[in-house]
């Protein structure tokens, strides 16, 4: 039965804390359970400060750092014809090397949304293979739909057949873990929003704002500030909820602006409860 629990959800619906509550939950039930939030580094299928690089890139950044050479060459990981380098598991490499990689970086470097999905898409379909052959859960949080939709919606203003055509392709990879999805639905995105700005850096709200208004879809469509940012989010659930029911993965969508979050987490494990095979230690429903 479901091996794959993936979390979605616009910024501020509380996917962090369910993705958490969801580990938490499987492990007491006497489930292995491998938990992946959103920004691990070493995510088996998501490229957090990962470099995408061609063997001329690899070379130039070889070259360009001599005392680091071997240890890169040690790092790199071939994978759909580029070369990988997960820097972000290098913390005390040099500063100038780690800026070097993040040209290349998977999601905000210089590369075009084709190498984009081509490489995300094998990442993917390797977990896909690999996965399968052990007892493991895996929870997944925004990598489904959210990253997708930064990258290719936001980033690179791609059009809705290709977002669909990419996302399919990540959902048929994992199709035999049986995966579930788990949407939670804030419904019109200003409140949670407002409440997620109220609570994070104000860097962090400069930062989201820029990526989403200053570039892709933002730029080709007029919008800036808070309200372009808002209405981004508008677009993009618009666009989740109409593709998430034609992957073929079961899904439940959990309108969390209303109602409270042990009804919502009742509703959410009653539904893991129908995919997710007995752990060996809690019965089902328990």
């Amino acid at each position: 039965m479901a091996q794959l629990v993936m979390v979605e959800g616009l910024p501020g619906s509380g996917k962090s804390t369910t993705a958490e509550f969801l580990s938490g939950w499987l492990t007491e039930r006497g489930q292995a359970v491998s938990f992946h939030p959103e920004g691990r580094t070493d995510h088996p299928v998501d490229f957090e400060q990962v470099a995408v690089l061609s063997t001329e890139s690899l070379v130039g950044v070889v070259a360009a750092f001599p005392a680091q050479g071997e240890e890169l060459m040690r790092s790199v990981e071939s994978l759909e014809g580029s070369w990988l380098v997960r820097y972000g598991q290098h913390p005390t490499w040099p500063a100038d090397l780690r800026a070097r990689l993040a040209e290349h970086d998977a999601y905000d470097g210089a590369i075009t949304p084709e190498a984009h999905r081509r490489v995300l898409g094998a990442s993917w379909e390797a977990f896909g293979n690999q996965a399968d052959q052990d007892e493991t859960v895996y929870v997944f949080e925004c990598v489904l739909v959210q990253n997708p939709l930064c990258a290719l919606m936001a980033r690179f203003d791609q059009p809705a057949e290709v977002i669909e055509s990419h996302v399919s392709r990540l959902a048929t990879a994992v199709a035999r873990l049986n995966p579930v999805v788990v949407y939670l639905d804030a419904g019109e995105p200003t409140p949670a929003l407002e409440r997620a700005a109220a609570e994070r850096p104000r860097e962090w709200l400069d930062s989201v704002i820029e990526y989403h208004c200053g570039q892709g879809h933002g730029l080709a469509n007029g919008l800036t500030g808070f309200d372009g940012y808002v209405e981004f989010m508008r677009r993009r659930r618009a666009v989740e909820l109409d593709l998430l029911p034609r992957l073929g993965i079961p899904t439940l969508t959990v309108e969390v602006g209303a109602g409270d979050w042990a009804e919502h987490r009742a509703r959410i494990t009653a539904f893991l409860d129908q995919h997710l095979a007995p752990g060996e230690g809690l019965p089902l429903g328990a």
